[in-house]
C-alpha cells in the first residue's frame, strides 16, 4: 500500500512538471552573435516617447534562409535607436518576426564616441552586466569609428562574422599583440580599478577586420590609445602575455624569438624618502628557429648575446610604458594598485586616498627580465 501511495505521488509531479510555461520554438528565435552600441545623434523616426535617443545599437543575427546543406555561411544586421537597450529591444520587436535570444553572443563591440561619454558608457555597462539574459564570456571590443561599421565587415574568409571576431581575438595565445578579454573580465577591471582600465581594438582592414592596438579608459572615459608595442609591453607588465614573437637585431639579420609562456612578479623592494620602489621580474622561454645560411647558434656565447639582446627589448619597451602611464595618461594599468592592496595593505592604506598622485610621483618601477632560448629549430 505504501508503495502505491509513492508512486501515486511520483505519477502527480510528473503531470505537474509537463510543459514549460515560457517555451520559445526554435523557429521563433533569433540568436544574436554580435551586438555594436554607438552614441546616438538624437530622436529616431518611431520615438513616440520623447526621451532622447541616446543609444545606436546594431544586432547580428545569421541568416537561417541562405543556408547551404546544414552550414549558415551569411549574416544580416539589424539597427535601431533607443534612449535604452530595453527600449532597443521592444522597437525592434515591433519591425522582426523573431525574439531575441543572446545565449549565444560572442562580441560586444563599442564605439569611441560612446566610450568618450563616461554617463552613457557607465549606463550601458551596468544594462549588460545587470541583464540575466547576457552572455559574460562574450569578448568586449572598442573601435576608433562606429560599432555598426565593424558589424558590416564582409570577411574573405566564409565565416559568421561573430565567429571570425572571436577567432582573432583567440589568436592571443599565439600573438601577443591580439587582445582578448571576455566582459566579465572587462567590467571587474574597471569595478576593481575605479573606472579604470583597457579594452582591446578592433577595426576595419582589406581583408575583415584587424585587431592589434588597446584603448585606455580612465575614470570611465576613453582617453588614448596604446599603439601595438605598447599593447605588447602593456601584457609584459600584467603578467598577460601568453605566446608570441619578439623581434631583434642581430647585425643586419632580423630574429624572431617564439616565446609559449611568459611570467611576471612584481616585489615590493624598499621604501625610501617617501618613494615605494617596485620591480617587475619578467621570466621567458622559447626558440629561434630563423636566422640565416652558413650561420649556427650552438655556440653559447651567441645564444648568450641573443638572450641579453631580447631581454634589453623587453625591459627597454617596459620601461617606457611606465613612464607614458605616469607622465602623460596619469593612470595605472600596471597592477600597483592591485599588487599593494593584497601583499602590502599597511603600504596601500598610507596612499590610497591619494592614489594617483602617489602613483604619478612616488612609485619607481624598475623591470628584470630573464630569457632562455631552450630550442633553436632543426640544425641539419
Amino acid at each position: 500500500m505504501k508503495k502505491i501511495r509513492i508512486l501515486s505521488m511520483l505519477m502527480a509531479c510528473m503531470l505537474l512538471l509537463t510543459g514549460c510555461w515560457d517555451k520559445v520554438e526554435l523557429e521563433d528565435r533569433a540568436f544574436v552573435l554580435a551586438i555594436g552600441v554607438d552614441k546616438a545623434d538624437g530622436k529616431s523616426e518611431d520615438n513616440e516617447t520623447g526621451i532622447l535617443d541616446k543609444y545606436s545599437f546594431s544586432f547580428v543575427n545569421p541568416d537561417t534562409a541562405k543556408a547551404e546543406e546544414g552550414k549558415v555561411n551569411d549574416y544580416v544586421t539589424f539597427e535601431v535607436q533607443a534612449p535604452s537597450y530595453h527600449i532597443a529591444i521592444t522597437r525592434l520587436l515591433q519591425r522582426f518576426a523573431q525574439y531575441h535570444t543572446y545565449e549565444h553572443t560572442k562580441a560586444l563591440i563599442f564605439g569611441k564616441e560612446l566610450l568618450e561619454d563616461e554617463v552613457l558608457f557607465k549606463a550601458i555597462l551596468d544594462a549588460f552586466r545587470r541583464g540575466t539574459q547576457f552572455n559574460t564570456s562574450m569578448y568586449v571590443f572598442m573601435t576608433l569609428g562606429e560599432a555598426a561599421d565593424i558589424l558590416k565587415a564582409k570577411p574573405k574568409m566564409k565565416s559568421l562574422l561573430a565567429y571570425y571576431i572571436t577567432g582573432i581575438a583567440e589568436n592571443e595565445k599565439y600573438a601577443t599583440r591580439v587582445g582578448n578579454v571576455s566582459f566579465l573580465d572587462f567590467a571587474r577591471q574597471l569595478l576593481d580599478n575605479e573606472g579604470d582600465g583597457v579594452i582591446p581594438d578592433i577595426e576595419l582592414h582589406e581583408d575583415g577586420l584587424i585587431s592589434k592596438n588597446l584603448g585606455i579608459i580612465k575614470d570611465y572615459k576613453h582617453i588614448g590609445h596604446l599603439n601595438t608595442t605598447e599593447a605588447i609591453a602593456w601584457k609584459w607588465l600584467n603578467g598577460k602575455a601568453r605566446g608570441g614573437v619578439i623581434e631583434i637585431e642581430d647585425g643586419s639579420i632580423s630574429i624572431p624569438f617564439n616565446f609559449s609562456h611568459f611570467s611576471r612578479k612584481i616585489y615590493l623592494d624598499k621604501i625610501e624618502d617617501g618613494k615605494i620602489y617596485l620591480i617587475y621580474n619578467m621570466k621567458t622561454e622559447g626558440s629561434i628557429e630563423e636566422y640565416t645560411l652558413e650561420k649556427d647558434l650552438m655556440e653559447k656565447e651567441k645564444l648568450a648575446s641573443l638572450e641579453s639582446k631580447i631581454e634589453q627589448k623587453i625591459r627597454k619597451d617596459s620601461l617606457e610604458l611606465v613612464k607614458k602611464m605616469q607622465e602623460e595618461y596619469k593612470v595605472d594599468l600596471l597592477g600597483v594598485r592591485e599588487y599593494l592592496f593584497k601583499y602590502h595593505p599597511r603600504v596601500y592604506e598610507e596612499i590610497k586616498d591619494n592614489f594617483d598622485e602617489n602613483f604619478e610621483k612616488n612609485i619607481i618601477i624598475d623591470v628584470k627580465v630573464d630569457v632562455s632560448i631552450r630550442r633553436i629549430g632543426k640544425i641539419k
